[in-house]
């Protein structure tokens, strides 16, 4: 829900004005259409737009301003457990206004200060003047589900939602972050740019996932982290699979809390399928008499009506299509898809979530579970196999290698020697990975090798300086810990934020409850990947609960789009007037003659240039 805006002048800046405030939150609208608000004191002032989802009375106005008048507040997200928090905190002599999770958010603040985050459970992101302290304090959910930017001017330091709220404030004077964009445009997808405190504008940074930000009136911004995920694997236990089936029926219980409608994203994959169906479960005993909207793409290009089927049928769920609309639709509706993003995307398939949250909003949906987080904590992506065996490896256990190459073998269609070698060389990367000089050899190599370089010229390609980041060699738990942290769940995140408020729709992800995503991240390797499974302890967790057509099925699937196909036929002159007269082409970051030919390749059917014409 919502979008913040905070800004505190420096001491000899300009003061704030309520217009100016208001002007940044409105060009976040989107993101909060029912109510507005500005508060100002002295050098601080705070806007906001509220999407209602929690009390919908006017109690829940924001910026919130605490009964002593020594606090106030702005807040982005949702506090799942505020019910005991404020049950917690009415003991403790608190007194509450409204019935929502905002008032309970900046009372849980006053009374446990700066620590109080680590009782929250939920997606946040927040600003509180604390005026006794003279200080801002300002913090982003530990998964970073929900954004926060700043930009810190001599006039002061400005927080919003959205990039494009600092750009109007007019106080931003930079320009593009080059590095950042050469290094997507070699490696050609976002997900090749790990996730730092960097945007794809210089002077524009956002505080990092699980960050607390402190800012007093006169003193430097402070950063320090409140959570970070663990590497430490626990031994197994035959309690495991109770365990987290508890704890993700917790997690579905408190991510159900709303006072405005609930839907799903639906696809034929386990994730959200448990999701469904759990909803199904919940609402059978709580709210019998309300249907379960769900929201699903169908593609051409994947056949999953059998699993769709099933879990129709077992939820009973009332079930929303969307279908490619044809490639005029999706051309002339990437300008508006680009507005919302700020930042690049990495595929086309982010149209298609964008406009199933667009059928969300028709249908008066205002909240949408999606699954977002199981592969990331629960081992579902196949590249992790390798990360398996690499783990059995540095533990010594030399017969399980050998065991789960054969399954990994056999359902990659690879050859056992083949499997076995790759982990070899990911062994050998990992001892070397100690050494900086063979880190840094590794990076530039991999940036030599990075297929989109071809398309780039020269000079543009030099600036794609090669970055740290942790090498394929690394256990298991160390890969989840990258995919939470580095790549690629910030970038889905984002997009699953920016696609959802676009429409003033909240997207929920509640495999990323960070005690369900701790126990998971704990349980032992061969607990999340076995014998050519992935996500192994859901699936087993998710027995009797699912449709079988669903939780047996090893395949994964990914978001295909018809864009290949589009940009070969409908699109291609499109495409041919962009790649010769498009802005971006004239900033000498491509090789002009070596992307025609490519664009002519693809449309005779020779080369695959989906991902380059994209994201040029």
């Amino acid at each position: 829900m919502c979008g913040i805006v905070a800004f505190l002048s420096a001491s000899n800046g300009p003061a704030p004005q309520a217009a100016w405030l208001q002007s940044m939150a409105d060009v976040i609208k989107h993101r909060g259409p029912d109510d507005d608000g500005v508060w100002i004191h002295d050098r601080v002032g705070l806007s906001f737009r509220r999407l209602a989802i929690l009390d919908l009375s006017p109690a829940g106005h924001q910026p919130m301003v605490s009964t002593d008048g020594q606090s106030a507040m702005v807040f982005n997200g949702e506090i799942y457990n505020y019910v005991e928090l404020r049950r917690d905190l009415a003991s403790r002599g608190h007194t509450f206004r409204s019935s929502g999770d905002s008032e309970v958010l900046l009372n849980a603040y006053r009374e446990w200060g700066m620590e109080f985050v680590d009782r929250l459970v939920g997606m946040f992101a927040f600003c509180i003047v604390d005026l006794q302290r003279r200080r801002l304090v300002l913090a982003r959910d530990r998964f970073g589900i929900k954004p926060l930017y700043y930009h810190a001017s001599d006039a002061g330091v400005l927080f919003a939602s959205e990039i494009k709220a600092l750009r109007r404030s007019g106080l931003w004077h930079g320009d593009l972050n080059t590095a950042r964009f050469a290094r997507w445009l070699a490696f050609g997808r976002t997900e090749s740019v790990p996730e730092d405190q960097d945007t794809f504008l210089e002077g524009i940074h956002q505080v990092p996932a699980g960050h607390l930000c402190e800012v007093p009136f006169d003193g430097p911004m402070r950063m320090q982290p409140f959570w970070t995920p663990s590497l430490i694997e626990k031994s197994g236990s035959p309690d495991d699979l109770d365990t987290l089936l508890e704890h993700f029926e917790d997690s579905m219980r408190l991510h159900m809390r709303a006072d405005v409608p609930v839907g799903v994203m639906l696809s034929g994959g386990m994730d959200s399928v448990s999701i469904a169906c759990e909803m199904a479960r919940i609402r059978a005993v709580t709210a019998p008499d309300q249907p379960l909207h769900a929201f699903c793409y169908l593609s051409d290009d994947f056949d999953e009506s059998q699993q769709l089927s099933d879990t129709i049928q077992q939820t009973g769920c009332a079930v929303h299509t969307l279908r490619d609309d044809g490639a005029r639709t999706f051309w002339s509706r990437l300008d508006q898809v680009i507005w919302h993003h700020d930042e690049p995307v990495h595929s086309p398939s982010v149209l298609m979530g964008y406009e199933l949250y667009r059928a969300a909003s028709a249908n008066g949906i205002r909240v949408v579970l999606s699954g977002q987080g199981a592969d990331e904590t629960l081992g579902g992506y196949h590249y992790l196999f390798d990360h398996l065996l690499v783990s059995a490896a540095l533990e010594g256990r030399l017969p399980t290698v050998l065991t789960q190459a054969r399954a990994v073998a056999s359902v990659s269609a690879r050859p056992v020697r083949e499997v076995l070698a790759r982990t070899i060389q990911l062994l050998r990367a990992h001892v070397l990975s100690a050494s900086p000089v063979f880190r840094r050899v590794a990076a530039e190599r991999r940036l030599r090798e990075a297929p989109g370089r071809q398309f780039l010229t020269p000079e543009f390609s030099a600036r794609a300086l090669p970055a740290p980041e942790l090498f394929r060699g690394e256990s298991l738990s160390a890969a989840l810990v990258r995919a939470i942290k580095r790549t690629p769940l910030p970038q889905y995140l984002r997009v699953e934020d920016r696609n959802s408020m676009a429409h003033s729709v909240e997207a929920r992800v509640p495999f990323l409850d960070h005690r369900l995503a701790e126990l998971a991240l704990a349980l032992p390797a061969m607990a999340k990947l076995s014998d050519g499974w992935n996500k192994r302890v859901l699936r087993d967790a998710m027995r009797g609960r699912i449709p079988d057509s669903v939780r047996l099925r090893q395949e994964k699937l990914g978001f295909p789009t018809s864009a290949r196909r589009w940009f070969a036929t409908e699109l291609a002159d499109d495409l041919r007037e962009v790649t010769t007269n498009g802005r971006v082409m004239q900033m000498g970051w491509f090789d002009s003659t070596a992307v025609h030919r490519a664009l002519e390749r693809h449309i005779r059917g020779e080369f695959d240039a989906t991902n380059l014409l994209f994201n040029i």
